[in-house]
């Protein structure tokens, strides 16, 4: 901004303003107290503050895969605290099926034998991000990223995960998809495939888990993974012809 002077003409320059305003709090309360609990006070105690059933209430069968969870709705101390868990238990030859937590990050780690682990990275034209997981090792599945965990091993696995929101949701891919009644057409369509592969598809979501694979197993692991990665193509596929 120039400023006339009787004298010698001088040129102040004047940075732009900006106004900070204070970034809206993410808590007004330390935790939030339950609706039936605010009328009785004294119920308030450390009992509120414990879960036992994450751990308890999972004892694993070991020809399925089985997850107990403790977020905000088994669990209400952790409304408002922006973190929940998950036990889960993966029997032989088992698998978490392609899902998304469209609310939270999730941090896994392994306890208990192996995983095969990944992530459809839709910010790359869907590309698979794998790795294989021993007990201690960690994996990040970012917030709204398609992800599954599956055991190709002879022996039971089992993993902890934590996850950035009191309720991080699940939706899992082959049940909204198949088992929800969109029209065959549009699955057909969507797929680039034909009716009797969607039949297939929504028949074999409808039986009961098989048992686990034997000792000898290579060849079951092999089929397990080649339908896995099939059903990964499909998904990534569907990402980049969307984006």
């Amino acid at each position: 901004m120039a400023l006339a002077h009787p004298g010698p003409r001088l040129l102040f320059l004047v940075p732009p303003c900006r106004i900070l305003l204070p970034a809206p709090a993410r808590h007004l309360t330390d935790f939030v107290v339950p609706q039936d609990l605010l009328a009785d006070p004294s119920q308030l105690n450390g009992t509120f503050f414990t879960y036992t059933r994450l751990v308890s209430g999972n004892a694993g069968d070991p020809a399925k895969f089985t997850a107990t969870k403790a977020t905000a709705a088994e669990f209400p101390a952790l409304l408002g605290q922006s973190v929940s868990f998950a036990a889960l238990v993966f029997g032989a030859g088992t698998v978490n099926p392609t899902h998304i937590h469209p609310r939270a990050s999730e941090l896994l780690v392994v306890v208990q034998g192996a995983l095969f682990v990944g992530l459809v990275d839709a910010a790359r034209n869907g590309t698979l991000h794998t790795a294989t997981l021993q007990a201690g090792d960690m994996f990040v599945f970012p917030k709204g990223m398609v992800h599954f965990q599956s055991n190709n091993g002879t022996d039971v696995a089992r993993a902890f995960s934590a996850f950035g929101s009191a309720s991080p949701g699940t939706i899992s891919l082959p049940t909204e998809l198949f088992e929800t009644g969109i029209d065959d057409p549009v699955l057909e369509k969507s797929f680039h495939t034909d009716q009797g592969t969607v039949d297939a598809l929504k028949h074999d979501l409808q039986q009961a888990p098989a048992p686990a694979p034997p000792q000898n197993s290579a060849p079951v692991v092999a089929l397990v993974g080649a339908r896995l990665a099939a059903v990964m193509l499909c998904v990534s596929t569907a990402f980049s012809l969307v984006l």
